[in-house]
């Protein structure tokens, strides 16, 4: 039969057992309702759900707003895609009308060409029938005799323009001048500053200089129908080469290259066309 204690003291420590830890038990976070991680993308506050169901007024009002969020995207799209329709009508318009111009002044240039050609075509016909056996000469302009008998008399030369004889002659006396008055020759100075005062030189013989010389400067790289008619109106005659253009302005002849080497040469070219024709 079992012994009988009658106070904790008579118990031994073997009779007692260390109980086990105590845990805290935490609850658990409350579930994220579904769609909660978007309306937070878009900038919405989402309240904390309670602890019971959602409510259904709630989850309805959360849809209308991403609804016209929908529908205010939808709108800006379709605006801009009309902004960029109208654009592109725009575009399309204005490279119409560019195409138009382009072509109606490829036209001018053409008709233009094309009278320059007649005109050269009819100033042909005028010289051969004027050099024609049995047409009188044309008699130029006869150069202005100083007072001194005798010493100008009219030239035999037919002159490219009037009065080119006496801008040629009227040059050398000025090319003189200078000549005579850095070699201190005083007396000849003062002769021929006197003519000169009396007969006042012209300025055709430097336009033409100037023009023929704009004229190899807008040439580029390839001598074309527009520079020859340039050169046509100026007085030359151009007849087609293989690889030159031969030019012939009162008998004085001269060979260009069609494709000059750069702008030095054609710059050259040209100073040496105007000193030998002007």
């Amino acid at each position: 039969m079992g012994r009988t204690y009658t106070d904790f003291s008579q118990l031994t420590k073997g009779m007692f057992r260390k109980s086990d830890p105590v845990v805290e038990v935490k609850p658990l976070p409350p579930k994220k309702a579904a769609g909660d991680d978007a309306l937070a993308y878009f900038g919405l506050n989402v309240p904390e759900a309670p602890a019971c169901a959602p409510s259904v007024g709630v989850d309805n009002g959360r849809i209308q707003s991403l609804e016209a969020n929908v529908a205010a995207l939808r709108a800006e799209s379709a605006a801009l895609g009309a902004a960029k329709a109208q654009a592109e009508r725009k575009s399309a318009d204005l490279e119409q009308q560019l195409a138009a111009e382009r072509q109606m002044r490829a036209s001018a240039e053409t008709e233009r060409d094309r009278l320059r050609g007649e005109v050269l075509r009819l100033k042909n016909e005028l010289e051969e029938a004027l050099t024609a056996p049995g047409t009188q000469p044309v008699v130029s302009e006869p150069v202005r005799e100083t007072q001194v008998a005798g010493l100008l008399k009219p030239p035999a030369t037919a002159e490219v323009f009037p009065g080119e004889v006496r801008e040629h002659i009227l040059a050398v006396l000025t090319e003189g001048l200078e000549a005579a008055q850095s070699s201190e020759r005083e007396r000849r100075a003062v002769v021929l500053e006197d003519v000169l005062s009396a007969n006042k030189p012209g300025s055709e013989l430097e336009r033409r200089r100037r023009e023929l010389k704009q004229i190899i400067k807008d040439t580029g790289s390839f001598v074309d129908a527009r520079t020859i008619a340039a050169l046509e109106k100026l007085g030359f005659k151009c007849v087609s080469g293989n690889k030159h253009w031969k030019l012939n302005y009162a008998n004085v002849r001269i060979p260009i290259s069609k494709t000059p080497s750069d702008r030095r040469g054609a710059q050259n070219t040209a100073t040496d066309i105007a000193n030998r024709c002007f």
